[in-house]
């Protein structure tokens, strides 16, 4: 989406995702709101505004807003070729989950042991960030060893000139469909985790690990989300279109 001389009436029945794929300061809207807009980008603005019983016009006018403040070229995640975009994602999204995970998990560890008695949700914090770290880690490599590197093939292929054998496609249509349900899942764990840290509000009085805990995992949110618009709406698109 080229949001400088869109129209509200456009934007309303455009998709989160590619609403996000064209600008991605409009992110930050959808987060203000409360809208999904890396796993639940598939649906339109108006269908999400209905869902959450927004008023859709507070929502259009800040993000026409954004769209004239904010235009940002270097940002234009959406005019960037796959292979190029891949190296972004690793570099970036992959790299940092593979550095906070670890991290994270200790400090998790540490207030469910010293504070899960009395708060017992930061021992659910804990059991649950172990398994989206788990999940995480896993679903990097299935990325790294199979998925991208499938993307490239094609990709390289069809810039040849040459035909992609249709096992090759399917294949890929089956790794894209996987990598999307476990982004559904690794997004309903952070949402849980989310939940049961009151938004990530330590109480009064919390400790310094556990006031830090709950910011890393604000940060690790919001690089997840980011992570997984620039794959589902951006990435898999594009793959989608070579098949």
């Amino acid at each position: 989406m080229k949001q400088t001389d869109v129209k509200q009436s456009d934007l309303a029945t455009e998709r989160i995702g590619d609403i996000v794929a064209g600008n991605y300061h409009a992110a930050g809207i959808f987060k203000e709101f409360g809208i999904d807009f890396c796993c639940g980008g598939g649906i339109t603005l108006e269908k999400a505004c209905r869902t959450k019983g927004l008023e859709i016009k507070d929502v259009l006018e800040k993000l026409i807003l954004v769209a004239q403040t904010n235009e940002n070229p270097d940002q234009n995640y959406s005019a960037w070729e796959p292979g190029f975009l891949i190296d972004h994602i690793e570099k970036t999204h992959h790299r940092f989950v593979r550095t906070k995970t670890s991290e994270i998990t200790g400090y998790a560890e540490k207030v469910a042991r010293v504070h899960g008695e009395r708060h017992p949700e930061n021992v659910k914090i804990y059991e649950l960030f172990l398994a989206l770290s788990q999940e995480m880690l896993d679903h990097l490599e299935s990325e790294e060893q199979r998925v991208f590197p499938l993307i490239r093939e094609i990709y390289e292929t069809r810039m040849r000139g040459e035909s992609v054998s249709e096992e090759m496609n399917q294949s890929l249509r089956k790794e894209l469909e996987q990598m999307e349900s476990e982004h559904e899942n690794a997004g309903d764990l952070m949402k849980e985790i989310r939940q049961l840290s009151n938004n990530f509000n330590p109480p009064e009085g919390a400790c310094r690990t556990w006031q830090i805990l709950y910011q890393n995992l604000a940060g690790f949110e919001e690089d997840l989300h980011k992570h997984v618009h620039l794959e589902n709406n951006i990435l898999f698109k594009k793959a989608e279109q070579l098949v």
